[in-house]
C-alpha cells in the first residue's frame, strides 16, 4: 500500500480512484475521487498494476468529552468487487496502524455500518452525541447534531477515549 500526499496524486491516479469509488459506492457517484472533501491524503493499493483498493485519509483534531485527539480519519474505504474477500481490506487496515503508530497519531476514526469487518480488524465501535459541519456538494449546510451510533475508532497511541460528545471540529468523514 502507498500512502501519498493528496497534492502528489496523478491525473491517471484520479482517474482510477474515481470509478473504484463510483463503483463501491452505487448510491453516492460523482465525477471526482472524493464525496464530500479533498482529504489531505491517499492510501492506494495496486495488484497487477490496477488499482484494487484506496481510501482517503484526514489528519486533524477533534474533541471528545473536553479532550483533544489528533485522529487520522478514514474516509471512502473500499475495494474492487473482484477482490474482496482476499483480505485487501484488512490487509490495508493493518497497514494504516502500522503507519499511525509511527506518527503523531492518537486514533485512527472512520464511520460505517460494516460492524463485523472493522470490530474483526481491532476497531472499537462508539455510540456518541456528535456535532460536525454538514457539507454537499460544496456547500455549507450548517452545524448538524445527532447522536450517532456508526463510528469506529482504534487507537494507536495508548490514550484512553473518552466519553462524551464528539466534535469533530469541521465535516464528518
Amino acid at each position: 500500500m502507498n500512502i501519498k500526499p493528496e497534492l502528489d496524486i496523478t491525473s491517471d491516479e484520479h482517474t482510477a480512484i474515481t470509478a473504484l469509488r463510483n463503483d463501491a459506492f452505487p448510491d453516492h457517484q460523482v465525477a471526482r475521487s472524493y464525496y464530500k472533501q479533498l482529504p489531505h491524503m491517499r492510501a492506494l493499493k495496486y495488484k497487477d498494476k490496477r488499482l484494487v483498493g484506496y481510501l482517503g485519509l484526514d489528519y486533524r483534531v477533534i474533541g471528545v468529552g473536553g479532550c483533544a485527539f489528533k485522529v487520522l480519519g478514514v474516509i471512502d474505504f473500499c475495494v474492487a468487487k473482484t477482490h474482496q474477500g482476499q483480505g485487501i481490506g484488512s490487509a490495508m487496515l493493518s497497514e494504516l496502524s502500522e503507519y499511525s503508530k509511527s506518527r503523531d497519531v492518537d486514533f485512527i476514526i472512520l464511520v460505517s455500518d460494516l460492524t463485523e469487518f472493522y470490530s474483526n480488524n481491532g476497531f472499537r465501535q462508539i455510540h456518541a452525541p456528535s456535532a460536525w459541519l454538514r457539507l454537499h456538494e460544496h456547500k455549507n449546510f450548517g452545524v448538524a447534531f445527532e447522536h450517532l451510533d456508526d463510528i469506529f475508532i482504534k487507537p494507536t497511541s495508548g490514550k484512553h477515549w473518552e466519553s462524551g460528545q464528539l466534535d469533530w471540529l469541521g465535516y464528518m468523514f
